[in-house]
């Protein structure tokens, strides 16, 4: 039963920092082939907004809980 708490929590997590991750990706390539500066001003806070949705995916989940 532990492994599932708080499964829907770490789930969400992941999946929003995968999208900003991808979207991050995604505007590094516009960066370099189509909007050199739009491609990157945008990227960067998607990578920076992408790290702290993955790392609470995968060390600790559901701090508010106690669990």
């Amino acid at each position: 039963m532990k492994l599932l708490n708080c499964f829907g929590e770490k789930l969400s997590a992941f999946i929003i920092g995968a999208i900003l991750l991808v979207v991050g990706i995604l505007f590094v390539v516009m960066g370099f082939t189509i909007l050199p500066v739009i491609g990157f001003v945008i990227a960067v806070p998607a990578f920076i907004a992408a790290v702290p949705f993955l790392k609470d995916a995968f060390t600790e989940a559901c701090r508010y809980y106690g669990v």
